[in-house]
This record gives C-alpha cells, sequence and structure tokens, in this order.
C-alpha cells in the first residue's frame, strides 16, 4: 500500500471578456461551492475503522468508499431493473455530511438517531445551496435514503455494508491482520444474494493471487 500522499495545485484561467461560457455567467450563489468542497474534503478524510482499530496508514478514504458503493449501486439497480440513476446518486451523497462531522465509528457517536439527525441537518445545509432543480433532485433523494423503504435506498444501504467487505477482503489479500479484520465482516446483514457475490468476490482475490 502507498504511504505518501502527493498534492497539487492547479490554477485557473479566467474567461477573456466577451467570450464567457454559460458557466462563466454563473452569478456566485449559483455555484455549487459547498457540495464539491464537501466531496473534496471526503477524499482526504480516511475511514476511521480501518485507522483507529486496525492502525492503517494508508487506508481508503470516504471518498473512496463511496465511488466503489455508487458503482456497485449502478451495477445493482440496473439488474434489479431499478431507478439506476437514483441509486447512484444516492450512493454518491451517503456519506456526504462526514466531511463536516467525521467518520464516526458507533462507540464515537452519543446515539445512532442523534447522529442521523446531524448527518440530515448537514446534507440539507449543502444541498440548500444548489439551483433550483438540483437542490430538488438531491433533498428528495436524501430524504428517500434516510426513510429505508424504497428497493433503491434499502439497496443503497446493503451496498454501503456489502462495499466494507469488499475493502475488508482486499486488504486480507493484501496480508492485513485476517482476525482483526473479520471485525468489520458485515456478512450477518447481507441479503443471501450479497453475501454470495462477496464469497465469489474473495475467491476471485484468491484466485489472483495464486496466479502472480
Amino acid at each position: 500500500m502507498l504511504k505518501t500522499k502527493t498534492k497539487k495545485n492547479f490554477s485557473h484561467r479566467k474567461s477573456e471578456s466577451g467570450k464567457g461560457s454559460r458557466e462563466s455567467r454563473l452569478e456566485s450563489k449559483e455555484i455549487p461551492k459547498n457540495l464539491f468542497k464537501a466531496a473534496g474534503r471526503l477524499k482526504e478524510l480516511k475511514r476511521s475503522g480501518w485507522v483507529k482499530k486496525l492502525g492503517m496508514i494508508d487506508s481508503e478514504s470516504v471518498a473512496d468508499h463511496s465511488f466503489r458503493t455508487s458503482l456497485l449501486a449502478a451495477y445493482f439497480s440496473l439488474l434489479e431493473n431499478l431507478d439506476s440513476a437514483k441509486a447512484t446518486r444516492m450512493s454518491l451523497i451517503h456519506d456526504l455530511a462526514e466531511s463536516e462531522i467525521g467518520d464516526l465509528m458507533p462507540e464515537e457517536k452519543i446515539s445512532e438517531e442523534e447522529h442521523r439527525r446531524l448527518e440530515d441537518q448537514v446534507s440539507r445545509q449543502i444541498f440548500g445551496t444548489l439551483p433550483k432543480r438540483p437542490k430538488k433532485v438531491f433533498l428528495e433523494d436524501w430524504s428517500e435514503l434516510l426513510l429505508r423503504k424504497t428497493k433503491e435506498s434499502k439497496l443503497v444501504w446493503q451496498l454501503d455494508k456489502l462495499e466494507m467487505g469488499m475493502t475488508m477482503k482486499d486488504y486480507m489479500s493484501k496480508g492485513g491482520n485476517k482476525k482483526k479484520l473479520l471485525r468489520f465482516d458485515p456478512s450477518e446483514n447481507l441479503s443471501r444474494k450479497l453475501k454470495i457475490f462477496l464469497s465469489e468476490y474473495e475467491s476471485d482475490l484468491k484466485t489472483r493471487e495464486i496466479q502472480h
């Protein structure tokens, strides 16, 4: 695993007068800075369980987790004839509030109810700064995700657990402490179909190890 991070500074050229695109004509209040700043912070925020319980230096970030969860959501929602766009959006935003409140482990939370209240508050503040159309869609997605009643929302929360299990298997295949890593095994909370998927994923990792 990599043990160093490289930071790059990016500069942006201002549009020349008279050549402004639709984007350059946007008023400051219309630019969704809060949304994308939050997403950027997730790239730097490590998943705390791997760091605090396993002492990992190069653990995945919350953004890493959200990316693969979103890809899983796009894939499985298509297989199950669900609203794939909605499921993918839900996955992309499901941990967005952690950009402000951090990635807390269960024992670090005041209570699950209070944690969800804080997540809801932060997420609504972020989405509340968006232009009318994306604001409406993201707020609807977020509310649906919290209620956990639709097939898409239930799938996303299952895939949130599945992705953690896949990362656990990834770390095992790289020589991680199996006994400690098994504390993150989500199998008991997965549907039968996703348990099989996780098992097959592990088998594929082992096959690759043998081949190399």
